[in-house]
């Protein structure tokens, strides 16, 4: 497994934008660990991407996507590398950025329909990673938009200033590049032409700020979110103890 671009990115044979959330610095003085990890679809692992995923220490897959776009990628069996594999759909019916190409409301509008539409996604991630023993990651189909919320609120409960958040939102561009190019022959097909593409994959600081302005002003924090949700307080404090080293 080889660390490229910076030292949180995981390179697997074959995922995109795969990257786990430690080494930043919070409000406390503490670091954020390397128990949680983010990632684009996996459905292109091999058998060796797999493994190398267990010998990480990954136990536990949340998968954000709908039901039609698991059918259409389908990701390997993680059971016999010892990884269980949990479904927690944000949506079912296509509200992704590259859905809405043709009423695109821009991806901050777009990121506050995804926590109301995703309670119970974002609640399962909440819930299982604060009584996971192993590492969890969390996917979507290019880990930038569902994903790219998710890593928010997480970074958020464990104190991490707005400008690392909105840091770790926007490397997700340059690391989606590969993707892009695989990506663009389907998307012409479906009406959509190169310059769209690329600006529907990008990933702009406005739109994870507009998210977290949007979060607070209704539930006044991330944490406040997961209360929101009906998360117990010790699983919130479990969840913050698995998030910080």
């Amino acid at each position: 497994m080889e660390l490229t671009i910076t030292d949180r990115e995981l390179r697997l044979e074959i995922a995109h934008n795969v990257r786990h959330l430690g080494g930043y610095q919070t409000a406390s003085g503490r670091t954020t660990s390397e128990s949680v990890i983010r990632s684009a679809s996996l459905h292109r692992l091999t058998g060796n991407g797999m493994r190398g995923l267990a010998e990480a220490g990954v136990t536990t897959i949340i998968d954000f996507r709908s039901d039609a776009e698991r059918v259409r990628s389908v990701t390997p069996d993680p059971a016999p590398y010892g990884i269980r594999h949990i479904h927690a759909p944000v949506f079912q019916e296509d509200a992704s950025p590259v859905g809405l190409e043709h009423d695109f409301p821009g991806f901050g509008t777009v990121y506050q329909r995804f926590l109301e539409m995703g309670r119970e996604a974002y609640r399962t991630l909440i819930e299982v990673t604060a009584e996971s023993d192993g590492r969890v990651l969390f996917h979507c189909a290019a880990g930038k938009d569902r994903t790219g919320v998710a890593a928010a609120m997480l970074l958020e409960i464990a104190g991490v200033d707005d400008e690392t958040i909105v840091s770790d939102y926007t490397l997700t561009e340059p690391l989606l590049q590969p993707m892009l190019e695989q990506w663009l022959p389907e998307m012409r097909e479906r009406g959509v032409d190169e310059a769209r593409a690329r600006q529907l994959l990008a990933a702009p600081r406005d739109a994870i700020e507009t998210a977290l302005q949007a979060l607070r002003g209704k539930h006044g924090s991330a944490e406040g979110y997961a209360r929101d949700l009906g998360v117990s307080h010790s699983t919130i404090s479990g969840l913050r103890a698995r998030l910080l080293a």
